[in-house]
């Protein structure tokens, strides 16, 4: 008896939605339709699946398939379930699946309950366009969050088909996985813009500003890559130079910098507890009494 072949449908034709949908498609699975709630967003999506049923009626696409995927944003998430479940369009023994690295499986209970099987995979990535998640999604990692063990054999397969590595993730566990996503990425974004703000202030014009920083900040991932946290880490905290140190925060103090010291003070905290194993105690004291005094500002 062959495999029983999976029927795609995708909720949600956004960035990652129309990725995911022509990734499965390139792997030689079927994916039969795409519901978006805009006829803007289904001409975005024809030029990367022209094949698929394309309408801006969820109960319809999913009619047609046995695995659902639903890539909307967070808050409609629930509520989408809710509507397919609620119009009998899940056939007993399908699959729904949401990619919120945030969210548990609570909120697909009304596919559960309606007799679906139902997961969570989430990309451990980022994406700024269809054409760049394309390109990013293979070779990603994606957390996988079941709840029986014939669900996370398909779950991890369907990872495998988009090129991604499976990894479990406990669901009590998805608060903490997407926290830490969000300082890796997004709030590394807001560091990065207040890096370029300073410069900006110091004649950097533009777009000159982040072009100067850039090669630092590839430097950094790079070394990242090679050596891990403890290893890449440079700079004052890292040398125990307690006198640059000390001429930073004495600068942030005197202009009123208040958002910008929290943010320094904060991470040389925790850039001190990677550099430690290098600094003498005594040293390594000295910085954290520095710190401590001007946390308390």
């Amino acid at each position: 008896m062959g495999r029983k072949v999976d029927r795609f449908v995708i909720v949600g034709g956004g960035r990652v939605g129309t990725a995911v949908g022509y990734l499965l498609q390139q792997a030689g699975e079927e994916v039969v339709a795409i519901a978006c709630r805009s006829e803007e967003s289904l001409a975005k999506v024809r030029k990367y699946l022209p094949d698929a049923y394309l309408t801006t009626d969820a109960v319809k696409a999913a009619r047609r398939g046995n695995a659902i995927l639903i890539t909307t944003p967070d808050d409609l998430i629930a509520d989408v379930c809710l509507t397919l479940s609620s119009a009998g369009a899940l056939k007993k023994d399908s699959y729904m699946v949401h990619m919120s690295g945030a969210l548990g499986l609570d909120v697909l209970d009304a596919a559960r309950e309606a007799g679906a099987r139902t997961a969570s995979i989430h990309p451990l990535q980022t994406f700024a366009d269809v054409k760049g998640a394309v390109k990013k999604i293979p070779g990603s990692v994606f957390a996988v969050t079941v709840q029986d063990d014939r669900t996370r054999d398909w779950a991890e397969g369907l990872v495998r088909k988009l090129g991604g590595e499976p990894v479990p993730l406990a669901e009590e566990d998805k608060v903490l996985y997407h926290l830490g996503a969000v300082v890796a990425s997004n709030l590394l974004v807001a560091l990065e813009h207040a890096a370029e703000l300073v410069y900006q202030e110091i004649g950097f014009l533009g777009e000159r500003a982040l072009k100067a920083l850039l090669p630092l900040i590839e430097g950094t991932v790079e070394n990242l890559r090679r050596l891990g946290t403890q290893r890449a880490l440079t700079g004052p905290v890292a040398r125990g130079d307690i006198g640059v140190l000390r001429r930073h925060l004495e600068v942030l103090e005197e202009e009123g910098r208040e958002q910008l010291m929290g943010v320094y003070v904060s991470l040389s905290r925790y850039a001190l507890d990677l550099a430690e194993e290098g600094l003498s105690r005594s040293r390594a004291e000295e910085i954290a009494e520095l710190l401590e005094r001007y946390c308390r500002k």
